[in-house]
């Protein structure tokens, strides 16, 4: 099964071989991104796929950074207007994580063409901004699954003979059933590199918190086949026109069905994380 990580092509043989080299891309970032949290340490490859590592902040005399945790992103194309109405936080989140809430394309009237829960990546850095407020975001949707259609003709049908439009998105990750809020879901979105303790958060209880997921169709705009320089595997990059957006998505080869070309249809379940632009 895919996994966010394995999505920008990043596979690891245990949990051993895992710490060792995050640690590793840990030690060789560059970039920092200081908030009042702690930091973010920002890994970039020459492909777009990032590593951005959580440093608690510094404590009394200690010269070792603390890694709390770390997320996956790709830094693709996409530049989508999201009228913002909640940032959360969920119980086992590091200080440096949380979703935001908006509406993506906003109509000016305190809606848009549909709400979505996104991982942000830089959560900590806006967490405290004034909200509701539009801003624009890069938004890259790591797949669980994707499926390539030559036309609208097999998309999977929505009953009375209606199939699902060739541009759509259902937030799906806002519609929790009653397994998935006994803990059945999927989980975050991140990866703990050392134990934190968790937050409360917004007085949000889990039963209630979303889930950055969605399930997607939308018209392939571009494509790259793309290797991982650290690991050498291979994931797919593409650029997809989707319901009032156009977004990025990553995939591992092995969840791909069918072959991804430009003007094609995907199909795809996706966890989606953003960066704030704004």
């Amino acid at each position: 099964m895919a996994s966010n990580l394995s999505s920008i092509g990043f596979v690891f043989k245990d949990a051993e071989d895992f710490h060792v080299r995050m640690l590793t891309l840990a030690e060789e970032t560059r970039e920092r991104l200081k908030c009042g949290a702690g930091e973010y340490a920002i890994w970039r490859s020459r492909t777009g796929a990032e590593v951005w590592f959580q440093i608690a902040p510094p404590d009394g005399d200690e010269e070792q950074a603390t890694i709390l945790g770390l997320a996956p992103f790709f830094e693709g194309r996409s530049s989508v207007p999201v009228m913002m109405t909640a940032a959360l936080k969920r119980p086992d989140d590091t200080p440096l994580e949380g979703l935001l809430h908006g509406w993506v394309a906003p109509d000016g009237q305190g809606a848009g063409a549909y709400p979505l829960a996104f991982e942000a990546i830089d959560f900590a850095a806006h967490a405290g901004r004034r909200l509701p407020a539009t801003w624009r975001c890069r938004i890259t949707g790591f797949c669980r699954n994707l499926n390539v259609h030559e036309d609208a003709s097999t998309l999977p049908e929505m009953g009375e003979g209606q199939r699902l439009a060739d541009r759509a998105l259902i937030p799906i990750g806002l519609f929790r059933d009653e397994d998935e809020e006994k803990g059945e879901g999927e989980g975050g979105g991140g990866d703990k590199v050392e134990g934190a303790s968790g937050l409360g958060g917004n007085g949000e209880s889990p039963s209630s918190m979303p889930e950055p997921t969605a399930w997607m169709t939308g018209i392939v705009r571009a494509h790259r086949p793309l290797e991982n320089e650290v690991t050498g595997r291979a994931f797919h990059w593409l650029s997809v026109e989707t319901l009032a957006a156009t977004i990025d998505l990553v995939a591992d080869p092995d969840i791909v069905t069918g072959e991804i070309a430009e003007g094609k249809i995907i199909e795809a379940m996706a966890w989606m994380f953003a960066r704030v632009l704004d």
